[in-house]
């Protein structure tokens, strides 16, 4: 048996142990959005990353049951919109966590466009404006590639997620 087989038939630790290790870690928080024939959808995640610079290219990862999936999918476009550390209510209410507003989660905010047309928090840390280069299906969720397009930055500290909560950089002095 080579080495490659051996571990093809590993068994892959649980969900609930993944999750709970990678929920140790930190990482920067975003809206991700678009528009397909008008209509708006986004939703906060933290599964987001760069890919390279040249060409700058991203990515993202989205439970394949959010509506964003198909409309990103239809449109060939969205935005990363990466959140300051003062952004914590349109957080929490793209993560679908104020259920009175889950149908009307881009009335909080103020929202703009740049080159695609994908809806821009004004007040994003860094908007990040995509075309859709590929998506691919992994387990429950897509991951989506984008190409940038466009750059929108302001100055603060960004909003993180970490230990199943938001929080913010506390610099440490060495």
């Amino acid at each position: 048996m080579s080495s490659t087989e051996k571990f093809e038939e590993a068994s892959s630790v649980t969900a609930s142990a993944f999750t709970s290790a990678l929920s140790q870690t930190a990482n920067g928080v975003s809206i991700v959005s678009t528009r397909n024939n008008n209509v708006d959808a986004g939703l906060t995640v933290s599964s987001m990353c760069s890919v390279c610079a040249d060409p700058a290219l991203l990515l993202v990862c989205v439970n394949s049951d959010n509506a964003f999936c198909d409309m990103a999918l239809a449109s060939h476009r969205f935005a990363v919109n990466i959140l300051a550390s003062h952004s914590v209510e349109v957080a929490t209410v793209f993560a679908g966590l104020v259920e009175e507003l889950t149908n009307s989660r881009f009335d909080v905010g103020s929202w703009s466009t740049l080159t695609t047309g994908a809806p821009i928090l004004s007040d994003a840390l860094v908007a990040l404006d995509c075309v859709l280069e590929s998506s691919q299906v992994h387990g429950t969720h897509r991951v989506f590639f984008g190409r940038v397009v466009d750059v929108r930055t302001t100055s603060g500290e960004p909003l993180l997620y970490t230990d199943r909560r938001f929080a913010e950089v506390h610099p440490v002095t060495l």
